[in-house]
């Protein structure tokens, strides 16, 4: 397989795993927020929708980061890639990110999406304030890239 076909599998496999990994987290949160069942729906469609919009973004990212992640023959060591990433991770330093409703932090080992706080987002959501993602589920994304 050449390199350019490598990399496209390494794009698709890595779209497909975060799509069924965001389902997974939208599961845990409505587990633990049972008065959300009904909302997970949309969030998931919400979720489904985004990066169906974004997957242009998300495969011109990945592209940008093969220069750093491929080897010369297009192939990616995705555990030592992930180990590494999850290193900076729990080291770097809290910073904000966001423009528009998704906004939040991360660095320390977690990243927090912080939920606006209006009618809509209250009714979805309820009185969360904030959705947090932590190694642990970044470790579950990992299996899902290596199933």
């Amino acid at each position: 397989m050449e390199a350019k076909e490598k990399l496209l599998d390494f794009k698709d496999k890595a779209i497909n795993s975060l799509e069924t990994w965001v389902d997974g987290r939208i599961d845990d949160f409505v587990t633990q927020n049972p008065n959300l069942k009904t909302a997970s729906i949309y969030m998931k469609r919400g979720a489904k929708n985004y990066l169906a919009r974004e997957r242009g973004k998300i495969e011109n990212t990945i592209d940008n980061a093969a220069l750093f992640i491929c080897d010369e023959e297009g192939n990616i060591d995705a555990d030592m890639l992930f180990k590494d990433m999850m290193t900076m991770f729990r080291e770097m330093e809290e910073t904000t990110f966001g423009k528009g409703f998704l906004q939040g932090t991360i660095g320390k080992g977690v990243v927090r999406f912080k939920l606006p706080n209006n009618p809509v987002f209250n009714l979805m959501f309820g009185n969360t304030g904030a959705i947090k993602i932590t190694e642990a589920d970044f470790l579950e994304l990992k299996e899902l890239f290596n199933a």
